[in-house]
């Protein structure tokens, strides 16, 4: 069976740190709830002035390159994920499309594909999952996903507008800004590659979440129903892991590690716990919260790449990739991880 790979992966985060407790001190209302207790969120990584959404993609390309065997002469398609679209500070830059600025930038070829993709936090997952089969296809030999998430613009909004300790802008104070880049191929060896990736869309949940500009103030804001789309995540993720079990006759004993999307690591553990019965436990669960937040869609990439550099995660081991986002997206992808060019 032809298996794609992560060839080489990259991961960009801004120096600067900002604690849950620094952002709360700046609020005339607190939640009615320890949001960094309920949430595990302890730090974030904050872009300076400087960064936007284009840096933060360019710094993560260029680690990922440093990490591969291709140039970007060789790279036959860039595909760019990102929810955020921020370019020159913070303007928000639909077209020309960000990805066309960075095929540009780094010098990859005239006829080389180029296109931008948005799922909400399922983005790089949505981007690994076409390129997998552009490759499988035969239509392009390689490819790279990258993401520059400025995010941390949202909470900056929610510091100015939240007005009740329960408002739904508090998810937005859990984010944190990177840049995360994965370049894949047609693996060569049964020891790494994407042994399996499927996604859902419930559309019906759509209403749950919203990024949108202010009404307020001159920014974007989020509006996020968390405990609607926690409850539904935490209903729905045993029957679906259940079904991917059955379909490919796989538990949770054939993983090493399962790397979910963060967001909360009270109803990360929850969901997981209740997973038990239909996919059977995992021995770990791989959670960066405290030091990162909720990077969006480069997630699952920022825990991979600290997991490897600390060594927790090694080549050869398994990778359960439980893929959450908002829309609802709910995905699962079964991952051999090889040495990604070196990262750890």
């Amino acid at each position: 069976m032809t298996m794609t790979r992560f060839e080489s992966l990259g991961v960009y985060l801004p120096e600067r740190e900002v604690t849950t407790r620094e952002l709360l001190e700046k609020m005339d209302t607190e939640p009615m709830f320890d949001l960094e207790k309920l949430t595990g969120v302890k730090n974030r990584r904050w872009r300076d002035d400087s960064e936007d959404c284009h840096s933060l993609a360019l710094n993560a390309i260029e680690r990922c390159l440093q990490h591969s065997s291709y140039s970007a002469e060789d790279i036959d398609v860039i595909i760019c994920t990102s929810i955020t679209r921020f370019r020159d500070g913070l303007n928000f830059v639909l077209e020309p499309c960000l990805s066309s600025y960075l095929k540009k930038r780094i010098g990859m070829r005239a006829d080389a594909l180029n296109f931008d993709i948005t799922n909400a936090c399922a983005g790089m997952f949505s981007g690994v999952h076409i390129l997998d089969q552009l490759i499988k296809s035969g239509a392009v030999k390689n490819g790279l996903i990258v993401s520059g998430e400025c995010i941390t613009p949202i909470s900056e909004t929610a510091l100015k507008e939240i007005s009740n300790p329960v408002d739904e802008q508090f998810a937005s104070l859990t984010v944190g800004d990177s840049g995360a880049a994965v370049i894949m191929d047609q693996s060569t060896s049964e020891d790494e590659g994407i042994e399996l990736l499927e996604l859902q869309t419930m559309a019906q949940f759509s209403d749950f979440c919203f990024g949108m500009p202010s009404d307020k103030n001159a920014g974007v804001a989020m509006y996020t129903k968390a405990m609607e789309i926690h409850a539904t995540v935490i209903q729905r993720l045993p029957a679906t892991l259940g079904h991917f079990a059955d379909k490919h006759q796989i538990g949770g004993s054939d993983f090493d590690h399962v790397i979910p999307h963060q967001t909360s690591e009270r109803a990360i553990r929850s969901a997981l716990a209740l997973c038990g019965e239909t996919f059977g436990d995992i021995p770990n669960t791989c959670v960066a919260l405290d030091r990162f937040g909720n990077t969006s869609s480069t997630s699952h990439f920022v825990v991979l790449n600290d997991f490897m550099e600390r060594g927790e995660i090694k080549p050869g081991q398994k990778v359960l990739m439980l893929v959450m986002a908002s829309g609802i997206v709910l995905g699962v992808a079964a991952v051999k991880v090889g040495n990604l060019g070196g990262v750890n």
